[in-house]
């Protein structure tokens, strides 16, 4: 390579992340079909935009229309257009519902990215039976509920990518013991499903968050300054929704053709540092009167 071209290849750089605000080029997915569940906040409007700067026609689904369609306002703002459809990853009518309308507006699905899920934060000790389930339901069975029948209607005679955001647990996950057996199992679904589905041109990797600053750290019981204040990771601060964003673009991307079955960590090095216990930020009071974060008034 040139001196030119080296000289040349920091200006490339900068004139891709000035358009995309992330460094992929525009048209790295273009004319693909992108299905994001969990759309309407977080880690899945980041995704939905990240994938729209990259040139992908994107749908957002989750169970509430209003949070979809302020992620679709957003990406209007920078001229992107993407698809708004209320639909809960639990029920399969409603799941078969929203794919017979992307059908029907694009006639293909090439990419579904598995982000919408969610838990609450307890020891295991206080932990029911019925809160174990809900959560395994919402994680783990809502997963394969979208996967299968994503699967079934578009990618099983066409090819296709699917990755499932999961959450940093391979150290174990205190505090969540119901979303760590969840999402474990979400990443082992995902490893059997990329041997049996490999023949259909189906690639199926996870992505495992750390601690990500989002809107959702209000539903728990922890003041907001144990995040900032707790020791969770090596590199001594939060993540952001588009760290977690851009590595599920590159997933979708041609550059990962030759990845599936994998699950990659995007956590600061959180699982290799230890030195955390959810459980030890939970305020006994809040947690008693079963208050969240988000709803408790300053003093």
């Amino acid at each position: 390579m040139s001196n030119a071209d080296d000289q040349q290849r920091p200006a490339e750089t900068t004139g891709r992340l000035t358009k995309t605000g992330n460094g992929f080029a525009a048209d790295l997915l273009l004319g693909q079909v992108a299905l994001v569940s969990g759309g309407g906040s977080g880690i899945g409007r980041a995704t939905a935009l990240q994938l729209a700067r990259c040139g992908a026609q994107v749908v957002v689904m989750g169970r509430r229309l209003a949070p979809l369609e302020e992620t679709c306002e957003l990406m209007a703002q920078e001229g992107y257009e993407a698809v708004p459809l209320a639909g809960d990853t639990r029920e399969v009518d409603q799941i078969e519902e929203v794919l017979k309308t992307i059908e029907a507006k694009f006639g293909r699905l090439d990419l579904l990215v598995n982000n919408a899920g969610g838990q609450f934060v307890s020891a295991a000790k206080d932990i029911t039976p019925k809160g174990f389930e809900a959560v395994v339901r919402n994680n783990l069975i809502a997963t394969w509920n979208m996967t299968k029948l994503a699967a079934d209607r578009f990618m099983l005679d066409r090819g296709g990518r699917v990755i499932c955001i999961t959450a940093a647990v391979r150290a174990g996950f205190s505090g969540f013991a119901h979303t760590a057996a969840a999402r474990s199992g979400v990443a082992s679904l995902i490893k059997t499903l990329a041997v049996e589905w490999a023949e259909h041109g189906i690639l199926l990797n996870c992505v495992a968050p750390g601690t990500i600053q989002t809107s959702g750290m209000g539903q728990y019981p922890i003041p907001s300054d144990q995040w900032a204040t707790t020791n969770r990771n090596l590199l001594g601060l939060m993540g952001e929704p588009n760290d977690i964003a851009n590595m599920v673009v590159y997933l979708a991307s041609p550059m990962a053709r030759f990845i599936t079955g994998e699950e990659f960590y995007v956590d600061g090095g959180e699982t290799l540092h230890l030195g955390h216990d959810a459980r030890e930020m939970i305020d006994t009071e809040m947690f008693e009167k079963r208050q969240r974060a988000d709803q408790v008034r300053p003093e």
